[in-house]
């Protein structure tokens, strides 16, 4: 069946026709479990999703008869079309396997764009941007009250006009000015505050040699922000609305009427020329609390070695602290590059779109003394004059955040005496193959460095005072900077609290990472940090991350991980290793991988949230299953789970247990349900 929200509601069977509605309740029923597809909706939501207040009392029992029509509907209507709401816990899930959601594919070709634009494929994602807007028939969910979900819809609705907006973005960098006017034109009417929509059309009509319109269009967001808001328009759009006024009507190929060439060209006077532009200095402020890393830093000095090593590329786990070893490095460098320096954060793990080389070239373009009419508007042509004007010149180039080496590539000088320093949390190994990159992997910090950065953050009178206990949390922090750098700040807003206590509260693996944020600011957190990482993987690769976390052992072989997964085992060790790749297991050696206990936790709460619970109960039965048939009882079952915190005393019958923890509570149903299998034995043939 395919379901429809991109506009109003609507469902239709495999063969074309449109099953018909049959009440507002189901529909808004139906909008609030498709608008969490493939999660479990407690009742509860349901409840306040179906009424907007006030629900009557047997609105529980309403909720639950509603779900049995709308199965029942859906059945009538496609009698051969498999199961698509599931009763899950206490909730409902609408199960798209076998099924079709045209927000789901939205979601599927903007991100297929995206990837193309950061490979600096422009024409293809712009194509690909254009095919998931087709999709749209109108506001999500037009003409359907869905008070208790209007987030959900809210952020189809705000991702539609950044698609849009990234879309318009890319037919510009092409040269597509006079075709965009009528498009710009029309959404900043519909959209009269949306300042990027109204930049674009600013853009296309000075583009297109209409520069006082563009202008006009200025004056009328500003007037409608002053009036309505008491705001002025942003920086970037004032930026440019200066851009606009100090720059003749530009005009475009098409318009301009080229001159014949004179028989003999008078000599001209000498004119003074504007000065040179200062050599670019765009590198960060450096880190104000950066300790250790001497091994690491060490790596990064070989580029400035004879014979030198022109890139490096440095990877590792979101957190890690990547773009503060490159920032620091670069800023302890910079005088070796009298050029300048040249940085850019390429978006590539983040709330934001990748950045598409063309974007980045001509911002160093820019930086460079190249006026912005005189940037080329293919990719190809502005990467050779970016590589021109770094011929001859000692300049570092500074990639922050990449998301693969093809967004990278274009990005790279080719003067010998220049050098680049790229992160990103997946390993460029392209970068190593092509362009001769030093791989360097950074990992979590050693335990006596975690301590002294919780000791610059926080103060070193305050971790003198508690050295066990500031271990413990470093420990708790799984030496990772960024929860490291979070618990210091929470901890300095309570100077009275001891680091015991929040080493506690931190122990509690049930609330740790809501513990390793800072309020307000939603981007500063592990759980944010680790998300923007799980959501790049493919499909494949998140399922058998969560599924992972059943394993009580710290050890991950590939050949249980294939009985989880249900797989054979040669499928599923490319999946292992795209998530090594992506730094979210470690390669303890070939074929064994292990899993730390933040991303553990991150992952469990994925699984809790996204695997249903028949789907783990499957999973621990083949788990089971296959520890049988390796050995002759559950007494063949490893004996090493992991422990959520060294430190702590550990199971007296079981060194590798923790007390009643989590784990001896998995490493046990594991054993049981070996135990149950026992007595299909003869009839499950083990998974290779």
């Amino acid at each position: 069946m395919e379901f429809r929200i991109l506009g109003s509601l609507e469902v239709w069977t495999g063969d074309g026709r449109r099953v018909p509605s049959e009440g507002s309740r189901q529909e808004r029923l139906l909008a609030a479990l498709l608008l969490n597809a493939d999660s479990s909706v407690p009742v509860a939501r349901l409840v306040d999703a179906v009424w907007d207040e006030r629900p009557p009392a047997t609105a529980t029992r309403q909720v639950r008869n509603l779900a049995g029509v709308l199965r029942r509907r859906f059945a009538e209507a496609d009698p051969d079309a498999p199961p698509v709401l599931l009763t899950d816990g206490r909730g409902y899930r609408i199960t798209l396997t076998g099924h079709r959601l045209d927000a789901r594919t939205f979601t599927d070709r903007l991100a297929d764009a995206r990837r193309e634009a950061a490979a600096g494929r422009a024409p293809a994602a712009v194509d690909g941007l254009r095919a998931a807007l087709a999709l749209w028939r109108g506001p999500a969910l037009d003409g359907l009250a869905v008070d208790a979900d209007a987030p959900g819809a809210v952020a189809l609705d705000e991702l539609r006009l950044t698609a849009w907006e990234e879309c318009l973005d890319l037919e510009l960098a092409l040269g597509r000015h006079r075709a965009a006017v009528p498009e710009l034109t029309a959404l900043v009417a519909d959209h009269p505050l949306r300042e990027r929509f109204t930049g674009q059309l600013m853009r296309s009509l000075h583009a297109s040699g209409r520069t006082p319109e563009g202008l006009a269009a200025y004056r009328r967001i500003a007037d409608r922000l002053a009036e309505d808001l008491g705001l002025d328009p942003g920086p970037e759009l004032r930026s440019l609305h200066l851009e606009l006024l100090a720059t003749e009507p530009v005009r475009t190929p098409a318009a301009a009427t080229p001159a014949a060439p004179p028989e003999e060209a008078p000599a001209t006077p000498s004119t003074p020329t504007d000065p040179p532009p200062p050599p670019p200095a765009q590198l960060p402020p450096a880190p104000a609390a950066f300790v250790g890393r001497a091994t690491e830093l060490a790596a990064l000095d070989a580029l400035l070695a004879t014979p030198p090593t022109p890139v490096c590329a440095v990877s590792g786990p979101a957190g890690a602290g990547k773009t503060a070893l490159a920032v620091d490095w670069a800023h302890r460098v910079r005088d070796r590059f009298p050029d300048g320096q040249l940085y850019a954060d390429l978006h590539g793990y983040s709330v934001d779109a990748p950045l598409a080389p063309h974007t980045v070239l001509a911002r160093f373009l820019r930086a460079l003394g190249v006026p912005g009419d005189r940037i080329p508007t293919t990719p190809d042509e502005a990467a050779a004059l970016y590589r021109s004007l770094l011929a001859g010149r000692r300049l570092l180039v500074v990639l922050d955040n990449a998301r693969d080496a093809e967004q990278v590539r274009p990005l790279l000088p080719g003067a010998p005496d220049c050098r680049t320093v790229v992160t990103s949390r997946t390993r460029l190994d392209g970068l190593t193959v092509r362009n001769g990159a030093r791989p360097l992997v950074l990992d979590v910090l050693p335990a006596p460095q975690a301590v002294e950065l919780l000791a610059r953050l926080l103060g070193e009178h305050r971790v003198r005072a508690e050295p066990r206990a500031a271990a413990e949390l470093a420990d708790a922090c799984g030496r990772l900077p960024l929860a490291l750098a979070i618990t210091a700040s929470r901890l300095a807003a309570v100077p009275d609290r001891s680091l015991a206590e929040h080493s506690a509260e931190l122990l509690d693996t049930d609330h740790r990472l809501s513990a390793l944020q800072i309020e307000g600011d939603a981007t500063s957190t592990v759980r944010a940090a680790f998300d923007l990482s799980y959501r790049s993987l493919p499909a494949e690769a998140r399922t058998l991350l969560r599924l992972l976390t059943l394993l009580p052992a710290v050890g991950i072989g590939a050949d249980a991980a294939a009985a989880l997964a249900g797989a054979p085992a040669a499928a599923v060790r490319p999946v292992l290793d795209r998530l090594a790749t992506a730094h979210l297991l470690t390669v303890d050696e070939p074929g064994h991988y292990r899993l730390n206990d933040l991303l553990r936790l991150y992952a469990a709460e994925r699984r809790s949230a996204e695997t249903s619970a028949a789907e783990r109960r499957a999973a621990l039965v083949r788990l089971g299953r296959w520890y049988l048939h390796r050995g002759r009882s559950p007494a063949f079952l490893p004996a090493q789970p992991a422990a959520d915190h060294p430190g702590l005393p550990r199971h007296p019958d079981h060194p590798g247990l923790q007390p009643g923890g989590p784990h001896l509570d998995a490493w046990a149903e594991v054993a049981r349900l070996a135990a149950e299998a026992s007595t299909a034995a003869t009839e499950a043939p083990p998974i290779d």
